[in-house]
C-alpha cells in the first residue's frame, strides 16, 4: 500500500486529502511545517510526498531544498492557494514532481500521485 506525506499548516486541507488518499487505498501520515515534513522524510518509510508551499516556521521551497538532499529520489507534489507563478517555478526547479494550484482538484490529483508513485524507489 502506498504512503503518502501530507503537509499542510491548514487542518481542512490535511482532513480533505487524507480522506480521499484513504478512499483510494493510499495510507497516509501528515505534518503541519516544513520542519516536521523534513523530520518524517528523514524517518523514511514514503512513497510520495504532498506539500503546500506556504506554511510557517519552515515554507514548503526550503523544505524541498533540504528534502532534495536527503531523499532525492522521492517524488514531492507541490501544491499552493497563494504563491504566484515564481514560487510554482523555484518548486519544479528544485526537482518537484508538480505543482499544483488550490483548491486542488482532486481528479487531477489522483492522476498526478498515480504517475508520481511509478517513479518513487
Amino acid at each position: 500500500m502506498p504512503r503518502i506525506l501530507i503537509v499542510d499548516d491548514e487542518q481542512s486541507q490535511i482532513d480533505l486529502l487524507t480522506t480521499e488518499m484513504k478512499f483510494t487505498g493510499w495510507a497516509t501520515g501528515f505534518a503541519y511545517n516544513g520542519v516536521d515534513a523534513v523530520l518524517k522524510v528523514l524517518d523514511g518509510g514514503w512513497d510520495v510526498l504532498l506539500m503546500d508551499i506556504r506554511m510557517p516556521k519552515l515554507d514548503g521551497i526550503g523544505a524541498l531544498k533540504i528534502i532534495r538532499r536527503v531523499a532525492p529520489d522521492l517524488p514531492v507534489i507541490m501544491f499552493t492557494g497563494q504563491a504566484g507563478q515564481g514560487d510554482m517555478y523555484e518548486t519544479t526547479r528544485l526537482g518537484a514532481y508538480t505543482c499544483l494550484l488550490k483548491p486542488v482538484d482532486l481528479d487531477q490529483l489522483h492522476r498526478v500521485l498515480t504517475e508520481a508513485l511509478r517513479l518513487a524507489p
